[in-house]
């Protein structure tokens, strides 16, 4: 211990006594570790620490899966999930949930909340438990059961300001009284998406009395718990032998179907566990440079002290002890450059706490928190670990040649250039090893910036540009009738379209890119009626006339919907180019006729499907562009449009096309609601400009990260070649002058010593090239329409840093033009 406190005082006085060396070498190592660092607070939230549930590995959710239909992922319908809980052996218990939103009313303003639809077991198997009253009981889940709810802390909070009197109190959902029975933990979400649940009531309570029978509708989430000791490929065997019987027994609807468990932290990880691993891998690239370079300033350091090294090892330091303290002093300035570091992480979480790591869907029932991502003390311990690390990566080579001093030639002060071969040799090699690193993440920057410019070209189908959007839910207890609900919303329509600085307005049940969405099934009339399990599946959605209008999306035949399009006309429906090139292929689909699944047949409890194709049929009217309502990235679905008048939803997104100045319109649209019901709220008030910066911020979030380091490292690179080709220069000072005192030119040697640096930058090139073509693969999955060994990125990225290096090898080959060669020979 004495030994190390003596090494660590000398450390401290050598750095001191070498201030810029110590600065610069610092900040080189503070970027390089806090980058680390701050992308590990991510990976640590993301995918290290547990979720918050009881033993959430033992947590799967089961999905159904039809591959000859491309649904990898379906809900469950109750029936199957039934069968499924009552036959399977694998897990403890299982529970279902699905979801609503209710008018919450009776107390001040009201609110749209969104409201869990759960089995009593949902709970439980999460091993979450009420801090205030109980958990649902399993008779709860039954129809007819007592209209009660648990509150979501933030809700027990907003609403009822923390009191525990709210227990037993009455809350008003849709119109109906629900006594509350318990207040969740807070922090608790499950199930957050399209925004927080808020409000949970018992399966039993499941305003849409149809899916407790119908094996058809697929509308179930589905989680269960595997018993101790049962492994997740167990589980999915007796799934697969569980779902293959249901598939034979119930064939009309299961045919082609199947059910795969999912580990929820799979689940929840999705996609960003690949960007993640890529972004700590490109963040490692720059560790890797920032040593490199370090190394490159110890190498040039420890040339200079070649007469203290020797005069130490006369006296009797052995070369062991020379390497310990030269060690000691490495790691003491990596720490130093490593605290440094935390306070470069501490800015980039709030950066990065700023930005979406991960999507979340319907499919992700939990999403991890921005304020999740923090320097915890697994984050400060990795912090720590990797100071010490780089310390003895970037300090080992230049100590081990530091070590070895030649005394005679050293004592004569010619330490400058004692050894300068052998560290020549290194120096080169960690220029040319930071310029191959450099020209690799460079590259996977230059294809997430071309994916990225390639997305924002994408066409969504609609004008953002002065697009208000806002919901309203009407309560079926409020508007029990079709001809109530579809009343109102051409009245709120009018309304709000007569508006000042309102160019036009309409409502549309699925909003583009706002994660929600319809699908069904649907017969072609003329053609053969597929079996429920057979079905071709269509994204529908009920608009108000002048939709397309207002929306900016191209009519590309036949006409719009208007107002003789109500309930008492015939049946139409418009369709987009996507579905009509599919179905239709070559022939005109105006006036062809199709029913969907939904209105052509009923569901019975004890009887099989009725089929009503005369009641369902629709003709087709129109053709519209395609529109990218699930994600920019994404194919283009079949897709169709109904009335509203003939469908009317309960749940409607207005779209108001302004003209310019939105201040206002969003309180006078909620005057108007409010105008034909006073208990009626406006809720998810925002801009299409809004939805879709949002669709593009994960693509957007890497870009930004790769090019940040991708300019980090070029930065690095470039003072790395400067650095060498700089300290060269004054190694060869005397050689220089010489070579002018016997007539060079100056551009004889402007060229020599920018042929060195070229030299160099170019095998790094090559090598980083050749890297690249490997390493960029990876990147596949999170391009958009570019391939990862795009030409015009290689080609441009290899202009852009051969540019860089060529400066960074000018500046000191100009330099050395300028030498006086009788001060040259003078040169020691």
């Amino acid at each position: 211990m004495d030994r190390l406190s003596q090494d660590l005082r000398h450390g401290l006085r050598t750095l001191m006594r070498n201030p810029g060396f110590t600065i610069v070498a610092v900040l080189i190592l503070a970027i390089g570790i806090g980058a680390n660092s701050a992308i590990f607070s991510v990976i640590n939230a993301v995918l290290l620490e547990p979720l918050p549930f009881a033993d959430p590995d033992r947590l799967a959710l089961l999905w159904g899966s039809k591959p000859a239909q491309d649904w990898p992922q379906l809900p469950l319908s109750q029936p199957n999930f039934i069968d499924i809980r009552d036959q399977s052996r694998s897990f403890e218990r299982m529970a279902s949930w699905t979801f609503t939103r209710f008018n919450l009313t009776g107390q001040d303003q009201p609110e749209e909340v969104q409201t869990g639809i759960v089995n009593a077991s949902l709970f439980p198997i999460l091993g979450v438990r009420p801090i205030l009253g109980r958990e649902f009981r399993p008779e709860e889940d039954q129809p007819g059961a007592a209209p009660v709810a648990i509150l979501s802390h933030s809700l027990w909070q907003r609403r009822f300001s923390a009191s525990r009197e709210a227990l037993g109190k009455p809350l008003i959902l849709d119109g109906r009284s629900y006594q509350i029975i318990g207040v969740l933990p807070a922090g608790f979400r499950f199930a957050s998406f399209p925004k927080d649940t808020e409000i949970w009531i018992p399966f039993g309570l499941d305003p849409f009395d149809g899916r407790k029978y119908a094996r058809g509708s697929n509308s179930l989430w589905v989680i269960g718990r595997l018993k101790t000791g049962v492994t997740m490929d167990q589980a999915q065997a007796e799934l697969a032998a569980i779902s293959s019987g249901l598939a034979q027994k119930h064939a009309e609807f299961n045919k082609g179907w199947s059910v795969t468990a999912v580990p929820l932290r799979e689940q929840v990880v999705g996609s960003s566990r690949t960007a993640l691993m890529v972004l700590f891998g490109a963040v490692g690239f720059v560790m890797l440079i920032a040593c490199a370079n370090v190394a490159n300033l110890l190498l040039s350091r420890g040339a200079a002290r070649q007469t203290e090294l020797a005069i130490r090892a006369a006296l009797g330091a052995s070369r062991r002890r020379l390497v310990g303290q030269l060690l000691t002093e490495s790691v003491l300035l990596s720490v130093i450059g490593g605290l440094m570091g935390l306070l470069v992480a501490v800015w980039g979480v709030d950066l990065l706490s700023t930005l979406r790591f991960s999507t979340p869907s319907l499919f992700v029932p939990y999403v991890i928190a921005r304020d999740q991502i923090a320097l915890d003390f697994r984050v400060v311990a990795f912090t720590l670990g990797l100071s010490v690390f780089t310390g003895l990566l970037f300090g080992l080579a230049p100590a081990l040649q530091a070590s070895r001093p030649d005394l005679n030639t050293a004592l004569k002060h010619s330490g400058v250039r004692s050894g300068s071969a052998r560290r020549g040799i290194a120096r080169h090699a960690l220029v040319v090893v930071e310029v191959a690193l450099s020209m690799t993440l460079l590259i996977g920057a230059g294809l997430m910036l071309r994916s990225l410019v390639k997305l924002q070209s994408v066409d969504p189908g609609f004008r953002s540009d002065n697009l208000m959007t806002m919901s309203v839910n009407l309560s079926p207890s409020r508007y029990p009738e079709d001809t109530q609900v579809s009343a109102f919303f051409d009245q709120v329509v009018a309304r709000v379209g007569a508006l000042p600085g309102v160019v036009s307005a309409a409502a549309v049940e699925y909003l583009p890119l706002s994660g929600m969405d319809g699908s069904t099934g649907f017969f072609i009339d003329g053609r053969p009626i597929p079996t429920p399990a057979d079905n071709v599946q269509t994204h529908y959605r009920s608009t108000t006339p002048g939709y397309f209008r207002t929306m900016g999306v191209s009519l590309l035949k036949g006409r719009e919907f208007s107002d003789a399009d109500d309930a008492r006309s015939s049946r139409v429906a418009i369709i987009n180019e996507t579905m009509a090139r599919r179905f239709w292929p070559g022939e005109d689909p105006i006036g062809r006729r199709i029913a969907l699944n939904f209105e052509a047949m009923r569901f019975y409890r004890d009887r099989p499907p009725e089929l009503d194709l005369a009641k369902g049929m629709r003709e087709i009217v129109g053709v519209v562009a395609d529109v990218r309502h699930s994600r920019l990235d994404g194919d283009s679905f079949a897709e169709m449009y109904v009335p509203h008048s003939q469908k009317p939803g309960r749940e409607m997104t207005l779209v108001v096309r302004c003209t310019g100045a939105q201040e206002g319109i969003a309180s006078a649209v909620r005057r108007q609601v409010l105008a034909l019901d006073k208990d009626q709220p406006v809720s998810g008030i925002g801009t299409m400009q809004r939805l879709l910066e949002v669709s593009m911020a994960q693509p957007r979030y890497n870009t930004l990260l790769f090019g940040l380091f991708g300019a980090i490292a070029l930065v690095l690179a470039s003072v790395g070649v400067y650095g060498v080709i700089s300290f060269s220069v004054t190694q060869r000072t005397r050689e220089i002058g010489i070579r002018m005192a016997l007539g060079a030119r100056r551009a004889d040697v402007l060229r020599m010593v920018i042929s060195e640096g070229a030299r160099l930058a170019l095998t790094g090139v090559v090598i980083g090239l050749v890297a690249a073509l490997g390493l960029t693969r990876v990147l596949s999955g999170l391009l958009f329409e570019v391939s990862p060994t795009d030409p015009w990125t290689f080609a441009g990225i290899t202009l852009l840093l051969c540019s860089v290096a060529s400066v960074a090898c000018w500046l000191p080959a100009h330099r050395a033009t300028k030498i006086d060669p009788m001060n040259a020979l003078r040169h020691e």
